[in-house]
């Protein structure tokens, strides 16, 4: 029998072992408790994610009948959190993924995927550092697509644009990136019962780029692009924009402009970001490797992971 759901944590170790390895996707849900502004609630990354997991495990369905699904727990971590929110080390994160994927692949499975919605540098790159060391070393594919899927977001890709129907400042990019239009929308659609009324009052707020950060990473990114150094020089000025936000002495807990938000433009974005992740796991299953470059990825020596 193929096109089960199947918890794994009511499966027994028989019943585990006897699953097809190549006709089986585990798929884990993981994101921080993180403050989302006074109208969404601390899980919002993760509520987001699961929605995101049951639309490409619906489209998956569909077109790769012969697979059976197996859900991991969702898991409630994260790195480089807003302040207030429940940080965890990027190495632990690391760890988690790499034990994770080892266990599953001792069994003789090889496809994991990682559903995410957290845009965290460290907590992206430590994600990437595990997607790359299990496939060079066990032949087992992490596939977590948020890694490529939020760098589009960040870039204002032309493509993801026109399926959203919308413009830079509402995709969750720099304007939008926490709390903001985007993700005040994707919880009105997937979960609007647990959306603050508050949201219909809440103006725009933006991050202060004149801050010491911007100035000063800025100019080094720039030059690093002067010296050809140009994805380096993308990062650094993209990390110096986020530290001018997090570094303040109180700084909002919410970027964008939450009333302008909408369950129709939250339904775009979970189509076209659970249409990442089908597409990232078919990929996998043809045989692409699963290797990733996220935002801030020619920084990686700063992350602590191996």
């Amino acid at each position: 029998m193929s096109g089960r759901v199947i918890e794994l944590a009511e499966l027994s170790s028989p019943e585990l072992d006897s699953l097809d390895s190549e006709n089986t996707l585990f798929v884990l849900v993981m994101s921080p408790l993180e403050v989302h502004g006074p109208h969404l609630p601390l899980g919002t990354d993760v509520q987001v994610a699961e929605e995101v997991r049951d639309r490409a495990i619906a489209k998956l369905h569909e077109r790769r009948p012969e697979l059976d699904f197996v859900f991991f727990p969702s898991y409630y971590m994260g790195s480089d959190t807003i302040p207030g929110s429940l940080e965890v080390n990027s190495k632990a994160l690391s760890y988690m993924l790499k034990s994770t994927a080892g266990f599953l692949a001792d069994r003789g499975f090889r496809y994991l995927l990682v559903v995410d919605n957290h845009g965290g540098p460290r907590h992206q790159i430590a994600t990437a550092k595990a997607v790359k060391r299990l496939f060079e070393r066990r032949d087992f594919h992490i596939i977590a697509p948020f890694l490529h899927f939020y760098r589009r977001m960040v870039e204002n890709d032309p493509e993801l644009l026109e399926h959203l129907g919308a413009g830079p400042g509402a995709c969750g990019d720099t304007d939008d990136c926490h709390g903001g239009l985007n993700e005040t929308s994707l919880m009105l659609c997937a979960y609007p019962g647990k959306v603050s009324p508050k949201w219909k009052e809440l103006e725009r707020t933006a991050i202060n780029r004149r801050r010491w950060p911007s100035l000063l990473l800025g100019t080094v990114g720039r030059a690093l692009k002067a010296l050809g150094l140009h994805e380096m020089g993308e990062d650094v000025g993209y990390i110096g924009v986020m530290l001018c936000w997090v570094t303040e002495k109180d700084p909002p807990t919410y970027i964008g402009e939450p009333r302008a938000a909408s369950p129709e433009a939250g339904d775009r974005m979970l189509d076209a970001f659970s249409e990442e992740a089908a597409g990232a796991v078919g990929e996998a299953l043809d045989g692409k490797a699963p290797f990733y470059t996220p935002i801030g990825w020619s920084l990686r020596f700063l992350e602590p992971s191996l």
